[in-house]
């Protein structure tokens, strides 16, 4: 379980990077859109935008609920000890 929790946070966490960037990058198209008169290309950005605004929510609170459930799981995991300096 703690193995699939890791992967997924970490799969979470880049896939937040994809959805944030993607929406900045919409964020300035749509300023450049708005100067034209196109309203279906304005429709069109502006779809894509809320679009990655709920994605990147949605990533963000998956990966939270991940690493809280980490941190639950590994609270109760006994500590590594060190066998190198015990002469073993």
């Amino acid at each position: 379980m703690i193995s699939f929790l890791l992967v997924s946070s970490s799969f979470l966490n880049f896939a937040f990077y994809i959805y944030a960037i993607g929406f900045v990058i919409a964020l300035g198209l749509e300023q450049f859109v708005k100067q034209g008169d196109n309203e279906r290309n304005l429709y069109i950005v502006e779809t894509n935008r809320k679009y990655l605004w709920r994605q990147t929510w949605v990533v963000n609170i998956n990966w939270f609920a991940c690493n809280v459930g980490l941190y639950f799981l590994s609270r109760n995991l006994q500590p590594v000890t060190d066998n190198f300096w015990q002469g073993m």
